[in-house]
């Protein structure tokens, strides 16, 4: 029994490293989309954002983050990207904080958009309304009642023709959403959003850093219009709160890859986190070749012992 005992702690490092294997292989397949990455300072020895544009009342802290909005009435703030986002697949993760001085009085909330149109202000959380294409938006100011809490998180997808139904929230295009306090918390947040041609948009929520992750909702059954661009835009009225976006990171799957990807979304790990190498590799396999010989010695022990036990007897 005790043979057994040992052989099965053997097998330890073989099975720490089936993890670590399968991490390798999402990393081999993975494409990030620099065009599409934001962080700090943001802009370049020239003072220009590469690859984004910014306006209305967007202002860039080059140490931090990108204020959308101040916490200050009728305020539009907004940053798109130059360039397309990938036809077939694409997945972006962002950092984005929503705070004010407001205690029961606040908004309007933010918008996230990957549509045809692009850097045109308007007022669906500082977008223009008819877009074409897909809005997600985080928003904190109830224009209606609701059998739901605020805030809340929706998807739309536009086409081009039919109206944001603002006056009632959203509940006239509303094809998925998740109520998310994420308001005045005291770390940033963070979202990914998955969209694979033809098969699905999934929003997915981290409220705080050590929180576990949100599956916020899935739209099914999602084409979104060739050339359409990465935005991120933010609107005050009467009431008001800082729109905050720290950190974008996208990235797309290789042609081969998505071949064999089965069309259904997934609990990724985050870019940010294979990043910080919070997912290494080499950290498994350093933690794997110290448990061997841990395991070593101790089965070495073991058949020193049951020699000795042989002998005496």
């Amino acid at each position: 029994m005790l043979s057994s005992l040992v052989k099965g702690v053997l097998l330890l490092p073989l099975l720490l490293l089936l993890p670590c294997a399968a991490q390798n292989d999402i990393e081999t397949n993975v494409n990030t989309l620099r065009a599409h990455t934001l962080e700090p300072p943001f802009i370049d020895e020239g003072f220009q954002m590469r690859n984004y544009d910014f306006g209305g009342d967007a202002i860039v802290n080059t140490l931090s983050h990108i204020r959308l909005t101040p916490d200050m009435p009728s305020r539009v703030g907004w940053v798109w990207s130059t360039q397309p986002l990938p036809e077939e697949y694409w997945k972006v993760e962002f950092d984005f904080k929503i705070s004010g001085k407001g205690g029961y009085l606040f908004g309007d909330g933010m918008g996230f958009f990957v549509t045809k149109e692009r850097a045109v202000a308007g007022p669906v959380f500082g977008n223009r309304d008819y877009f074409t294409g897909l809005g997600v938006f985080f928003d904190t100011y109830p224009n209606g009642k609701h059998d739901f809490s605020l805030p809340f998180v929706m998807g739309m997808v536009g086409d081009g023709k039919t109206p944001y139904d603002g006056a009632h929230d959203g509940d006239a295009n509303r094809l998925g959403m998740c109520e998310a306090y994420f308001r005045n918390l005291k770390e940033t947040s963070r979202a990914i959003i998955t969209y694979h041609k033809g098969h699905f948009v999934n929003v997915q929520l981290q409220l705080q850093p050590n929180d576990k992750w949100i599956n916020c909702f899935t739209i099914s059954n999602v084409t979104l219009p060739a050339g359409s661009y990465l935005g991120f835009t933010a609107l005050t009225g009467d009431i008001s709160d800082n729109h905050d976006l720290l950190a974008v990171r996208a990235e797309t799957l290789r042609p081969e890859a998505l071949k064999n990807y089965n069309g259904m979304p997934q609990f990724a790990i985050p870019a940010a986190a294979r990043a910080s190498g919070a997912y290494s590799f080499f950290g498994f396999v350093f933690k794997a070749l110290l448990l061997s010989g841990v395991c070593g010695g101790l089965y070495f022990a073991y058949r020193k012992y049951s020699a000795d036990s042989a002998r005496r007897f």
